[in-house]
């Protein structure tokens, strides 16, 4: 009996994380809201499911977001800055700060962990990527930014 009661309640478990969601034309949160989760959830889960409670448009899956708030996707999301230079925008995550090296499919949330998604960018020159999720925002383009 007590060994049932025990099951059921880790099976229950729950805890709450922060998610705040920063656009490509100011520093300031689009959306930011605290979300009681179940355990077992990771980034890219807790995401999705996130967006689909808020009804917030994306594109994506838990593996990766190509697009949050209608952001363009694709050739629309390139910046062509001269003959051998571009930066490629989309979006970025981090967790309590620090940026994974890995898909938001692949990072187990815990209590308290504040996960921030940016619209950001990765430069390429002549041939190579020199940085990634760079914030859009520090640069608010025009394209991006009427």
């Amino acid at each position: 009996m007590y060994k049932f009661a025990l099951l059921a309640l880790i099976s229950t478990f729950s805890f709450a994380a922060t998610f705040e969601f920063v656009g490509p034309c100011k520093r300031g949160a689009l959306f930011k809201t605290e979300m009681q989760l179940k355990n077992g959830l990771t980034v890219g889960s807790a995401t999705i499911d996130l967006l689909n409670n808020f009804g917030i448009a994306y594109k994506g899956s838990q593996r990766g977001i190509n697009s949050i708030f209608d952001t363009p996707t694709g050739i629309d999301a390139m910046e062509v800055l001269s003959d051998s230079q571009m930066n490629a925008h989309g979006w970025c995550y981090s967790v309590n700060g620090k940026s994974p090296e890995v898909y938001p499919d692949e990072v187990p949330l815990g209590n308290g962990d504040h996960v921030m998604w940016w619209f950001g960018y990765a430069h390429y020159d002549s041939g190579e990527w020199l940085t990634q999720c760079e914030p859009t925002w520090k640069r608010a383009p025009s394209q991006f930014c009427n």
